[in-house]
């Protein structure tokens, strides 16, 4: 007879890393921060004080498939002219995920990041007045198929996938079938997907797993790239982890191992 069993976790948690970052936004606003969105960065110039190249251009579509409601973000925080602009800072750090590759190749360092595809769907748990706690508490991983499903508030959320390579304009089929699936073999009929939001985005990833955090060896360039699966998890301390060295102070843990060295070597 098969044995069946599960690890209970009850200390796990479960975020909304989307609108963790809307509210960060607004905080760094509130502290003074200028964002500058449907903005290209066509080059960066070191030096001492090193430089961007960046131009407006037109806001791409979300990649969010959204049925039954509308899911736009708000405009940029400060208009930009259409020309292309130079604006010189004390300091850059490139953290553009699989951006930064053609903004550093110009610069004598190639890094070697790939795009691993993720796909999760999102949609609004069903409300039965005799039934009220139906869906996931928390959160669970499916071993089997290696898809997690969690509960966010009055919403289930199911995601996995691991897609080397591809587009973020193309969805695949099959992966997305999975993901249904297993939303159906573990919870069936709790989620309104007609209502749903299909999601596909680029984990940029290393081939030896750390992400890069640090200097680059490039005048008054700094990198913070390849978190991979873990962007979310490794945000907060790899943020603290690059001011302390931009500011010239002593970084709270050891980061042997995170220096773009290794990958040189």
């Amino acid at each position: 007879m098969p044995l069946h069993a599960g690890i209970h976790l009850p200390d796990d948690e479960v975020g909304n890393c989307r609108q963790f970052a809307y509210l960060l936004r607004a905080e760094a606003q509130h502290l003074g921060v200028s964002f500058r969105f449907n903005t290209q960065v066509g080059r960066i110039v070191p030096g001492p004080e090193p430089a961007l190249v960046h131009t407006n251009v037109s806001p791409e579509p979300s990649r969010f498939v959204v049925h039954g409601e509308d899911d736009r973000a708000g405009g940029d925080t400060l208009p930009l002219a259409h020309a292309p602009d130079t604006e010189r800072f004390d300091a850059i750090v490139v953290c553009a995920a699989l951006g930064a590759s053609p903004l550093l190749r110009p610069l004598g360092l190639n890094l070697p990041l790939q795009a691993v595809h993720g796909y999760s769907v999102t949609a609004p748990l069903r409300h039965h007045e005799t039934h009220p706690e139906q869906g996931p508490r928390s959160a669970l991983m499916d071993e089997r198929f290696k898809v997690a499903i969690s509960r966010l508030g009055s919403r289930v959320r199911v995601a996995g996938s691991a897609e080397i390579g591809g587009s973020l304009r193309q969805h695949n089929k099959a992966a997305l079938a999975t993901l249904y699936k297993v939303l159906h073999d573990w919870f069936p009929g709790v989620a309104r997907l007609s209502h749903e939001q299909r999601w596909k985005g680029a984990r940029p990833m290393l081939p030896d797993g750390p992400p890069v955090l640090g200097q680059s060896g490039i005048d008054g360039v700094w990198l913070n790239l390849g978190h991979g699966s873990s962007g979310w998890a490794l945000a907060c301390g790899s943020a603290r982890l690059l001011a302390d060295a931009v500011a010239g102070r002593a970084p709270a843990i050891d980061t042997e191992g995170l220096g773009v060295g290794r990958l040189k070597a």
